[in-house]
């Protein structure tokens, strides 16, 4: 991970270079744990050094850096003119900070809870022995986030048109109202939430967390648990359109939420396949492959021969078998990490500890270390191209809620 430093006049390249040095020695981790530890310079023409990226005009450099952390060395105004057009959602964009010439203030602009901006400019200014300016309100009230909060939880934000009336909550100290059969979230400071028994209906704000796929209503903050795990098991050459229109339709019809899919599952031998990639691309989810042989030491409900004869094995499902075992891995791990081409191979300690997952809707298995998994739907077949099957990690858990 990098990030890019705008040097807006000359006599800022020495603080420049210091902060790159800084960074390398001293790396930020970002809400996801990406390490920052490589800064780019970036400088006018007129005056770029050969250790700069040089641009024309600061708007082409920023745009050029998009996508990842931008840091202005000069005026805030510049900074806002050159980010603004590139402005998508607070969800999704990267941190920018702005360090005034003097070096004295690290100002963060942009991002400052999700993306992790409050974060980074603490982290700089720090490097830098310089004061941090954060303006957002919960950080100046000393109250806890709700977006932070939730973030650290590991679950993930459906409306975000409905957060600040839910953060409103917690800033005036009144409970917000939780429907969380899950067991996801825990009391946080003070008693902030108000636990609720059913689905709340009230007009007025409420959390409400799930991997289902839940109505969207006003003043309800919905929040997925990203606790399910989608097999695929598919033939060479499958059209990447009909595995996209194919999952989508499985979700739907199951009425899972899409954002609570915490991985994608193959045998190794269809890592490659271009259309699981670029499903694992569009959705940012991880593909976790397993080889045949562990596949076929799972008992599941729709085994098929002509898997077994393919690999060389018993008779086994590819995406019964593969969900499951990622499921377990889930609940194994808490967090799953890619390499550069969002494929992640099996860990085997985390699978070798207990026995073969379990089968059907509604049974579980569970190994030595209480990972226990369900599949919550059996093989579908499509177009006799591709079979999917979705798994529930029960890890994540608190009660059976299904």
């Amino acid at each position: 991970m990098h990030c890019t430093c705008h040097i807006l006049s000359s006599t800022a390249l020495p603080l420049a270079r210091r902060l790159r040095q800084a960074l390398a020695a001293t790396p930020w981790r970002s809400p996801t744990g990406e390490a920052l530890a490589e800064c780019r310079l970036s400088a006018p023409q007129r005056f770029a050094p050969e250790d700069c990226r040089p641009f024309a005009g600061i708007m082409d450099a920023a745009r050029q850096a998009a996508g990842s952390p931008q840091i202005f060395l000069g005026a805030t105004g510049i900074a806002v003119r050159a980010v603004a057009p590139l402005l998508e959602h607070k969800s999704t964009d990267a941190p920018v900070l702005v360090i005034s010439p003097d070096g004295h203030f690290v100002i963060s602009l942009l991002a400052g809870h999700w993306g992790g901006g409050n974060s980074l400019c603490r982290h700089v200014a720090a490097l830098l022995g310089a004061v941090p300016v954060i303006t957002t309100a919960t950080d100046c009230g000393g109250g806890p986030a709700l977006d932070l909060f939730l973030q650290a939880a590991g679950l993930r934000i459906l409306d975000w048109d409905q957060l600040p009336p839910a953060q409103a909550c917690w800033l005036e100290g009144r409970p917000l109202p939780l429907w969380d059969p899950c067991g996801a979230v825990t009391d946080g400071d003070g008693g902030a939430f108000l636990r609720q028994e059913v689905l709340p209906e009230q007009d007025g704000p409420a959390l409400c967390v799930h991997w289902q796929r839940l109505p969207a209503r006003q003043g309800r903050l919905r929040v997925a648990l990203p606790a399910l795990v989608l097999g695929l098991g598919c033939r060479k050459g499958i059209p990447a359109p009909l595995v996209a229109t194919a999952v989508e339709g499985l979700l739907l019809r199951h009425g899972l939420e899409p954002q609570a899919l915490a991985a994608l599952a193959t045998v190794t031998e269809k890592a490659r396949e271009p259309a699981l990639q670029e499903l694992a691309r569009r959705l940012g989810l991880p593909l976790l492959t397993f080889e045949a042989a562990e596949l076929a030491a799972v008992t599941t409900p729709h085994p098929s021969a002509a898997a077994g004869e393919r690999f060389g094995c018993a008779p086994f499902s590819v995406c019964e078998a593969a969900c499951l075992l990622a499921a377990r891995q889930l609940g194994a791990t808490a967090t799953m990490k890619t390499d550069g081409e969002g494929i992640l191979p099996a860990r085997r300690g985390a699978l070798e500890d207990g026995p073969p997952a379990g089968t059907g809707n509604g049974q579980q298995a569970e190994g030595r270390a209480g990972t226990a998994v369900r599949l919550l739907v059996e093989k579908n077949k499509v177009a006799g191209q591709l079979t999917l099957a979705v798994a529930l990690s029960n890890t994540l858990l608190r009660r059976d809620d299904a």
